[in-house]
């Protein structure tokens, strides 16, 4: 290699360094943004419910899906009928049903529990609640059930507690499990439509509940100032990462569960969420599969066409993605817009979908992919914990999503920035940046699949081979979420909604 040549070589590695570098705190700063967006929305619509009388915590339960493990423990069923839980005693011994808690329940300060059911025959509800250590807390009693009633108000404080083990126990408090524990005659039926927890106490001042919290080190401490206050208001850190956000946000939540938790020097106001109309979206959603069928049957020609390609692929997937639309269960808009996306790639370039297993040109072409592989095994060694095991119908599954992942990013996206950008070699950048867009609000994940996409889609320019890059972005990724999802490093590997839960 002369010596013009090796300069050149030098400067392009320094240039992918650089984008490698200015795109990891770009992205970072990006997952961080939407984040902070989300805190303060959830702050808002919390403040909102109680300013204007709407429970705090709210079940509706129309099917088993609906309840903790989507049955009853005990000798019950559960179906759905009517839009409600229809459950059946199968023996007349007693059964539970558990309600689902995203991370916790404050009962000392919304003791009320209410519920809409309706029973066919005499029987007696009680409650279960349990804390993060002390033994479950049963009330085997807490309210008859008679066929003539269609609702219930009970006063967790007034009910006469008894502990499921050693100890006693106290007045209702931070519950991480709330079950309900019903007896009724064999064959007997209930129908349970929804719970709700409300308070009795006068709504705080924010201005008087406040906290900012200086540093993430410094939470603990100075969050004891709002010991006792119901609901108080934590102004998280200038500057933290979406990571140590959802962190102290978990911290706080587990001993103040109707915290207002926001970003830092933000003040939630009581205002109704923007909702845009279900219907105005299924509209939109038709619009865009309909353009993407006529362009399927008619596609333009000329200049514009890899734009109007790209836009047709990504723009339902990045709708899904980045508009956090997709969240602990995926909607069926969501999973429309994003099959149309990927059903048009798949239109467009039907012919050539050897592609997936075309087989790269030399042995070595194996090997350089494979270069992430101990990159993320040092990530795993400093910053991750031990191997948890993956089932093998997973692992299979991956390999296969990530196969079609990297053939949508390499074989669609790359051909059409290499015929958009002057310079066909930078087409590897937009295409990693697209890449990490399609994991946001993940900031961590979103900076290693820009990285390792950076260098995937190098060395597709090298080999024009998918099968590859498929088996290094699977291995990596499996190795990744075996030993360093969960730590303090990556705290998920799940995107949009899901990674904000």
């Amino acid at each position: 290699m002369s010596a013009a040549a090796s300069t050149r070589s030098v400067w392009a590695l320094a240039g992918y360094a650089l984008v490698a570098i200015v795109g990891c705190v770009a992205l970072g700063w990006l997952g961080a943004r939407i984040t902070a967006a989300h805190l303060l929305e959830q702050a808002q619509q919390q403040w909102t419910r109680v300013q204007t009388g709407q429970p705090l915590w709210q079940w509706t339960l129309q099917q088993p899906r609906d309840l903790i493990a989507g049955r009853a423990f005990g000798h019950a069923t559960v179906a759905r009928e009517d839009g409600e839980l229809l459950i059946t005693s199968e023996d007349g011994t007693p059964f539970e049903v558990g309600l689902p808690i995203a991370w916790s329940l404050d009962l000392r300060h919304w003791p009320i529990l209410q519920l809409r059911l309706q029973s066919s025959a005499a029987g007696t509800l009680g409650l279960v609640w349990q804390g993060d250590q002390a033994p479950a807390c049963l009330a085997l009693t807490a309210h008859s059930l008679t066929p003539d009633m269609r609702g219930l108000h009970i006063d967790l404080r007034s009910l006469d507690w008894k502990s499921a083990g050693q100890g006693d126990c106290t007045a209702p408090g931070i519950a991480k499990m709330l079950r309900l524990r019903m007896q009724l005659p064999r064959g007997a039926r209930l129908r349970l439509a929804s719970a709700e927890l409300l308070t009795t106490e006068p709504l705080p001042r924010l201005e008087d509940v406040s906290v900012d919290l200086p540093t993430a080190k410094d939470a603990d401490h100075v969050a004891e100032l709002a010991q006792a206050w119901p609901m108080p208001l934590f102004r998280l850190p200038a500057g933290i990462s979406t990571q140590t956000m959802l962190a102290l946000r978990d911290r706080l939540r587990t001993r103040w569960p109707a915290a207002l938790i926001v970003p830092a020097g933000a003040v939630p106001q009581a205002r109704p969420a923007p909702s845009p109309s279900t219907a105005i979206m299924w509209t939109a959603c038709a619009v865009y599969l309909l353009v993407l069928a006529w362009l399927v049957v008619r596609p333009l020609e000329g200049r514009l066409r890899p734009w109007v390609d790209l836009t047709g692929c990504l723009l339902g997937p990045m709708w899904l993605v980045m508009g956090l639309h997709w969240g602990l269960r995926p909607t069926p808009l969501g999973v429309t817009a994003f099959a149309g996306g990927l059903a048009y790639a798949l239109a467009i370039e039907h012919r050539h979908l050897s592609r997936l297993w075309r087989w790269p040109p030399a042995g070595g072409d194996w090997l350089w992919p494979l270069a992430m592989l101990p990159v993320a095994g040092l990530l795993v060694l400093f910053y991750g914990h031990a191997l948890h095991p993956l089932l093998p119908g997973h692992v299979i599954a991956y390999f296969a999503w990530a196969w079609l992942q990297q053939w949508l990013m390499l074989v669609v996206l790359l051909r059409r920035f290499e015929q958009i950008l002057p310079r066909p070699g930078w087409a590897i950048v937009p295409v990693a940046l697209v890449f990490a867009l399609l994991h946001t609000p993940n900031g961590t994940l979103m900076q290693l699949c820009f990285v390792g996409e950076l260098w995937w889609a190098w060395c597709y320019l090298r080999a024009r081979s998918v099968l590859p890059l498929a088996l290094a972005h699977a291995t990596c990724a499996l190795l990744v979420e075996s030993g360093l999802a969960g730590g303090g490093l990556l705290r998920s590997l799940e995107v949009s909604a899901r990674f904000l839960l």
